[in-house]
């Protein structure tokens, strides 16, 4: 179901207490919102969601430095 949504940029399996990762780009409050109610809450299997907004980017190295 993830791989269908467009506003997910990146999904993560995780362990603990919390389950999945998702980092979702969207074009505006609303069309994130309608997504949260619409989609990610209405999926099969979701029993709850957590969300926080990137207020900024603070680093941003994505390539592991290995010799």
């Amino acid at each position: 179901t993830v791989q269908s949504w467009p506003l997910v940029r990146e999904s993560y399996m995780l362990s603990g207490e919390v389950d999945f990762l998702l980092k979702c780009v969207s074009p505006d409050l609303q069309t994130f919102q309608n997504f949260i109610i619409r989609d990610l809450t209405a999926a099969t299997n979701v029993d709850s969601v957590r969300t926080a907004l990137t207020i900024r980017r603070t680093k941003d190295e994505p390539v592991v430095p290995i010799d």
